[in-house]
């Protein structure tokens, strides 16, 4: 299969996840609201809290790292390095979802079911994530995609079915639909993997030991690990700066907008996310041909991301209203901001892929102290001079910035995978040959 189908299958299984998720994840969430009052939702909602600051200790961060190191394994032909790998992130997960729900059980006994449910919910969530990372590495993205549908999907299911399954409190039942959905998602993703994992059955993996894995950490992982809190207070800050300089109506205009900024960027994203394994896998094999193909993803995403920028400008009113009702209209000049992100994301999107499969995180960690130093200074001065709209300016600013950074320091790393942000402008070959199928195809649809 050629590298451009290859991408198209995995932007259409992601953005047919997209959808299906969002739809089910609304859906569920009426659900709940319609079985908890407010204060049982905040119990819930606190319980989560908890399981998601502690599903950062289940890999540390290294599901990407394992990801593109197997991806790059499989390009390279070194399956007995893969097979190493994925059963040391096996060991790895299983062990720590072991260890968290063995804590939250100590933690809860005789107190709260809700440790219970949440320390369950960190095991099937560690096991899943294995699956995530075979799926994913080996760019299987319609397994990627049906493992999240399924996980989305089956919780609407249950939370649809509550009454008929579940006896004692709703607050419990409906916290019980989160590992739940978990238990599906993984007896579909283990029939999915059966292709893969027997291919690796029949692979030996000698040669490799402990060792081998903690030079791997020492050269990448540690730096992903730290850059985890850095990108969390980076994503925070601008929520942050809004509260102590504009109030709870800043920070609630600038939530409006976000939320409907983040439909859009969906979809966006999940280029990044196919292209991911295939820059490691590709870059073993054949970089002439990667690069032309991140070059023109760039060139096509910017023109998408423009023609969107104008249009979402357009009609922002009438999506503000959509997505968060009449009581939001303040946020239209700030989701039109932010819509431009969107035609900054096309020279960012191949750039983290890049440093993964060179094995260069480090630079990405030092990178993100800086963006995130940065960042808060300029979000202090934009929202003091401009309000609520200086924080998305800041953001717009940060990102242009740093994207030349990291544009300059790849190029440095590997000049051949250099991609000029001017190409976004040249007509080439390729672009002739797609309009003139493109053509044909609306053409024989007339006819």
């Amino acid at each position: 299969m050629s590298l451009w189908r290859r991408i198209l299958h995995g932007m259409t299984a992601f953005s047919v996840d997209t959808v299906v998720s969002n739809l089910a994840a609304v859906l569920s969430a009426a659900l709940v609201f319609r079985y908890l009052d407010v204060s049982t939702y905040g119990r819930l909602t606190l319980a989560l809290s908890f399981y998601t600051s502690a599903t950062v200790f289940l890999d540390f961060g290294l599901g990407d790292v394992f990801t593109a190191e197997i991806a790059r394994a499989r390009g390279a032909g070194r399956l007995d390095w893969a097979r190493f790998l994925l059963t040391r992130y096996l060991w790895l997960n299983a062990t720590m979802g072991f260890v968290a729900l063995i804590v939250f059980l100590a933690i809860g006994y005789r107190r709260d079911p809700l440790w219970t449910v949440m320390g369950t919910y960190l095991l099937t969530t560690a096991l899943n994530e294995v699956l995530r990372v075979l799926f994913h590495s080996y760019t299987h993205y319609r397994h990627l995609a049906t493992q999240s549908i399924v996980r989305s999907v089956s919780r609407l299911l249950l939370l649809m079915a509550l009454p008929l399954w579940w006896r004692g409190e709703l607050l419990v039942g409906v916290a019980w639909t989160y590992p739940w959905m978990d238990v599906c998602a993984l007896l579909v993703s283990l029939w999915l993997a059966r292709s893969a994992l027997r291919d690796l059955q029949e692979v030996r993996a000698h040669g490799y030991s402990l060792a081998s894995l903690a030079a791997l950490f020492r050269q990448q992982g540690i730096y992903v690990t730290l850059s985890i809190p850095v990108k969390r207070v980076a994503d925070q800050l601008p929520v942050w700066f809004l509260k102590v300089l504009t109030g709870d109506v800043g920070v609630g205009i600038y939530g409006a907008a976000q939320k409907g900024f983040s439909l859009l960027y969906a979809f966006f994203s999940a280029l990044e996310t196919t292209i991911f394994p295939l820059v490691s896998e590709q870059i073993e094999t054949d970089r002439e041909r990667l690069q032309i193909a991140l070059r023109q993803m760039q060139k096509y995403s910017f023109w998408l991301g423009l023609i969107v920028a104008v249009v979402g400008g357009l009609t922002a009113h009438w999506l503000i209203l959509i997505v968060a009702g009449a009581k939001y209209v303040a946020a239209e000049s700030l989701f039109r901001l932010m819509l431009w992100n969107l035609v900054i994301f096309a020279f960012l999107q191949s750039q983290r892929p890049l440093f993964y499969a060179l094995g260069q995180q480090k630079w990405l960690f030092a990178l993100s102290l800086a963006s995130t130093a940065t960042y808060a200074l300029l979000l202090g001065a934009g929202i003091s001079a401009l309000g609520v709209s200086g924080a998305v300016w800041a953001t717009l600013l940060n990102g242009v910035v740093f994207g030349g950074a990291r544009l300059f320091i790849l190029r440095r790393l590997e000049p051949q995978m250099y991609i000029d942000p001017r190409s976004v402008f040249r007509v080439e070959g390729f672009d002739r040959r797609l309009w003139g199928i493109l053509r044909e195809r609306v053409g024989k649809r007339d006819l």
